[in-house]
């Protein structure tokens, strides 16, 4: 009974702390996720979770690894922002889909994406006939920006 007193009391701390390191790593990390960002989310997740059931750690021992993830996020952002061969490698960087209304197999077949979901995401910009597409590119981020032919913007 004493640990579900201690997970009562720990897990909706943990609830307030990972608000607060989310807030601090800002909206851009909520809306425009990368793949570190990501990875920094499910780690601290993670922590959270296993610092509240495992009862192996003191609760300052989760502040502190929350810290620690804050200032590495902070670390990653100012190394990717001054060094672009940091930000391509880290971040990475858009990857051509679609040219001139013509598929690029050899890029669909890179980032393991088949025809039809390249076919359904475009559906779900409002681009139904792939000739009317000038260029299609995957974001870092996993959505897709698209730029219609000119006779489509007409």
């Amino acid at each position: 009974m004493e640990k579900m007193g201690q997970i009562l009391v720990e897990f909706p701390l943990m609830l307030v702390l990972m608000f607060i390191v989310i807030r601090l790593m800002g909206n851009k990390e909520l809306n425009q996720s990368t793949p570190i960002d990501f990875a920094f989310m499910v780690l601290l997740t993670s922590v959270g979770w296993d610092v509240t059931i495992s009862q192996d750690y003191p609760l300052w021992f989760t502040i502190v690894l929350f810290v620690v993830l804050v200032v590495m996020i902070y670390l990653f952002d100012w190394i990717t922002v001054r060094n672009k061969k940091a930000e391509k490698f880290i971040i990475g960087e858009p990857l051509l889909l679609i040219e001139d209304g013509e598929i690029i197999e050899k890029a669909l077949k890179k980032e393991r994406i088949s025809e039809d979901e390249i076919m359904a995401l475009l559906r779900l910009k409002g681009f139904f006939i792939i000739e009317e597409i000038e260029q299609c590119y995957l974001e870092f981020n996993g959505d897709i920006s698209v730029k219609p032919k000119e006779s489509k913007r007409n």
